[in-house]
């Protein structure tokens, strides 16, 4: 994936960097698959993709020939994914439809606290204190799917509300998710947690512009740390299908990308609004 980290970097340690991605590449392409539709689509796809870090590397991103070659890239990238999604659906897996899916997961079904419906009407009118609130709702369940439920609202409120709060609400927020995650415990909403963590620290700590840094390996390493959550729940109850469905989300849910539809910055911004502009 066509995705580099080029923030404060200079021509000699950005061509070094490009150097060592198109080696990963080499190596990659070494790895095998007894699919051979999958392997012929991953090494064209590797392929492309190096020789895209060649044209950087020589002429650089703002040249004409990457821009030619990105839109070559593009194309391909959409037919791959398209592939891998059609071959690898959710449906394959698991017979969960769509409309069971949103019926399970609707938080609804597991808010058990006769406060909480005052939380509702009090963040209306009395934010800080809701967040009090909302916090001493958290520390009375026993329940981590519902505890869960109740910490992403608290850290969403940080989001929404930055700017009328305090300078730390930010950074509270993105604590708040990843501790979800940290607490090693399972929930069907751990999905949700890892990629509102994510989404924020891309979009107030790395920032939104094409050029800044854009730590995939750590969002993975945290996603890969979900994930495991996931499966050992999967390891002892296997015909769950929510908690499959959790997995699937985790393992093929898009990296952050540099470059996409989004003309203006990186793909961060997008999701970013997609997440938190949608929810009420």
């Amino acid at each position: 994936m066509i995705n580099l980290m080029i923030d404060d970097v200079t021509d000699k340690e950005l061509k070094t960097l490009l150097g060592d991605y198109i080696q990963v590449c080499d190596s990659l392409k070494k790895s095998h698959f007894k699919n051979d539709t999958l392997k012929t689509y991953i090494s064209d796809y590797l392929t492309l993709t190096k020789q895209s870090y060649n044209i950087s590397k020589n002429k650089g991103f703002n040249s004409p020939e990457f821009k030619k070659d990105f839109e070559k890239y593009k194309v391909f990238s959409d037919k791959y994914m398209g592939y891998l999604y059609s071959a690898f659906a959710t449906n394959n897996f698991i017979s969960m439809n769509e409309e069971t899916y949103w019926k399970t997961i609707d938080k609804k079904n597991y808010i058990k606290s006769t406060e909480y419906e005052t939380y509702k009407k009090l963040k209306i009118t009395n934010l800080k204190e809701t967040l009090v609130l909302l916090e001493k709702i958290s520390k009375q369940t026993t329940d981590f799917q519902e505890y869960s439920i109740y910490q992403i609202e608290l850290a969403d409120q940080y989001v929404k509300h930055a700017e009328s709060l305090d300078e730390n609400s930010i950074d509270k927020a993105i604590e708040i998710y990843k501790s979800i995650i940290d607490k090693r415990k399972y929930s069907i909403y751990l999905f949700e947690a890892w990629l509102k963590w994510r989404i924020v620290t891309q979009q107030f700590v790395y920032g939104i512009s094409k050029t800044s840094d854009i730590p995939n390996h750590t969002y993975d390493k945290v996603r890969e740390q979900a994930a495991l959550i996931v499966l050992d729940y999967v390891n002892t109850h296997s015909n769950d299908e929510m908690a499959i469905n959790e997995f699937l989300l985790l393992a093929t849910h898009d990296i952050v990308k540099r470059f996409g539809e989004y003309p203006y910055g990186n793909q961060n911004t997008v999701e970013y609004h997609q997440t938190f502009d949608e929810e009420k």
